[in-house]
């Protein structure tokens, strides 16, 4: 299968209730990580994270390892 010009989506979410700064901060640093299309806090909940990805170069485990390198208690919902 070749996944050029594919983007694949995933949706995080933290164990922990988020503060919106955390959020904001937090989706900053996973936005700028290499092949990250996007990153942004999902629903109003505190605990969601919404990532666009391109998975010929980085996958949603890389995702979720930087997550956990920023603290956050995160896991993989799906989408």
């Amino acid at each position: 299968m070749n996944n050029q010009n594919q983007i694949s989506d995933m949706l995080f979410a933290s164990v922990q209730r988020l503060s919106a700064d955390e959020l904001q901060e937090i989706s900053v640093a996973i936005g700028v990580m290499e092949c990250v299309v996007s990153s942004h806090p999902g629903g109003d909940e505190g605990h969601f994270f919404k990532v666009a990805y391109d998975p010929s170069c980085v996958n949603s485990h890389a995702i979720l390892e930087k997550l956990k390198r920023l603290g956050v208690d995160a896991r993989m919902v799906g989408l």
